[in-house]
């Protein structure tokens, strides 16, 4: 019995393992990332619904103006006699204000959809963009580890040997070693990170758990043919392109007709608008009907009003923040490009130099050798790291702008079907 146990449980692991390595391998570009997080992505895909609602939302507000039969609203009117005027608001709805401010709310409410769906989709494609230039760049940060760590081995191997033949003092080559083996320690941190981006990125593109992806390398910027951004030349660009201050827009327009609502209660009031644009205005109370609460209703809905206006110069003043901050990176990223790259030569140099003097037998001090070897690696990764850095800048900007790949239009279901599937436009 214990013998067919472990041969089933062998047989399951082997079957496993056999499934992981015939994974195929995606092969897949940045445009590929913008692709398939506009089609794929499930939180997109999510908020394109809410979209979808709210257009159809537009169409319950409209049918609500049109006459309904309620039989049983018309057989209890012989009973109480203030059906009459429920009958009138089935059969004559047109004449309720409230049905109409109604109707031009989900309108408005179904524009600031829209645009929160594109600040929404523009953020998951930037995120996703940025993931596939993180994973390109620790890809090549972890070449340059093994690069670094075979230098090291090469070095520590050459100490010891004099040691051996007593050209270095005893317990040389131990400080190398110990590089040597941090270096270790930083590759496999490193190699865990670039399995969880992977991970992460192919989740985001809407690929299978177990799919391998192969990404393309990106071209990396010309520093020298680059010029500095000034701010002043983008803020008001920035502001006018922004799908969350057109939001707000849209919200402060629809909370007019809220207010509306509240004022002509006393010809009865609409409940459609609940939950729509995330239930921001479910906490203004209306009567249905004349009341003395109707003047506190209206106070409250201009107090929603100057709340919203109040979140999007919020949002104003967060994005002129960030503008600010990523030109600022921009452009010291410029400046310090010439500085970094002279950097990387003269460690390169010395690095070699005093490995040519070691393999010709001179005597060279550790604390040399291990500073040479940390230089390198350290210039080599700033470099690396400004450059990587400096292309999710450019792509952040962009995003502000709603420029290049984020100057489209994201899909909005026109139908949804039975297996809750999207159809593209």
């Amino acid at each position: 019995m214990k013998k067919i146990i472990l041969i089933l449980l062998f047989s399951t692991q082997f079957s496993f393992g056999q499934a992981l390595q015939s994974q195929p391998v995606v092969k897949i570009r940045m445009q590929d990332v913008v692709e398939k997080v506009s089609s794929q992505n499930l939180s997109v895909y999510q908020n394109a619904l809410k979209v979808y609602q709210a257009k159809k939302s537009i169409s319950v507000a409209r049918g609500n103006l049109l006459p309904k039969l309620n039989f049983w609203r018309i057989i209890s009117v012989p009973f109480n006699p203030k059906g009459l005027l429920e009958i009138i608001g089935d059969i004559a709805p047109f004449l309720i204000p409230s049905n109409w401010f109604q109707l031009k709310a989900q309108s408005q409410l179904y524009e600031a959809e829209k645009y929160a769906y594109r600040a929404l989709w523009a953020n998951e494609v930037m995120t996703a963009k940025a993931l596939y230039v993180h994973l390109l760049f620790d890809r090549n940060l972890a070449a340059h580890i093994d690069q670094s760590k075979a230098e090291l081995k090469s070095l520590t191997s050459i100490i010891r040997s004099h040691e051996i033949l007593g050209g270095a003092p005893q317990g040389a080559s131990t400080e190398l070693e110990i590089r040597q083996l941090a270096l270790e320690e930083d590759a496999r941190a490193l190699t865990a990170l670039i399995e969880e981006e992977e991970s992460l990125l192919v989740f985001m593109m809407g690929f299978e758990t177990m799919t391998k992806i192969e990404l393309e390398p990106v071209v990396l910027p010309d520093f020298e043919s680059l010029q500095p951004l000034d701010y002043q030349n983008y803020v008001a660009q920035v502001i006018e392109a922004s799908p969350e201050i057109k939001q707000y827009d849209f919200i402060i327009k629809a909370s007019q007709y809220v207010k509306k609502t509240a004022q002509f209660s006393l010809f009865g009031v609409t409940n459609e608008a609940r939950g729509t644009a995330g239930g921001i205005f479910d906490n203004v109370p209306i009567q249905d009907g004349l009341g003395f609460g109707t003047p506190a209703s209206i106070q409250i809905a201009k107090s929603q009003t100057e709340m919203i206006r109040s979140q999007k110069q919020g949002a104003e003043e967060t994005l002129k923040r960030q503008l600010r901050l990523m030109v600022a990176n921009y452009n010291l990223d410029l400046q310090n490009f010439k500085s970094l790259k002279r950097q990387v030569e003269l460690a390169k140099a010395v690095n070699d130099r005093l490995y040519s003097r070691l393999t010709l037998g001179e005597e060279v001090e550790n604390i040399s050798l291990i500073e040479s070897s940390r230089n390198h690696i350290q210039a080599d990764s700033a470099l690396f790291s400004a450059q990587y850095r400096f292309l999710i800048n450019q792509d952040k900007i962009s995003r502000l702008l709603f420029e290049g790949d984020y100057s489209r239009q994201p899909v909005v279901p026109t139908q949804v079907g039975n297996e809750g599937k999207k159809t593209k436009n």
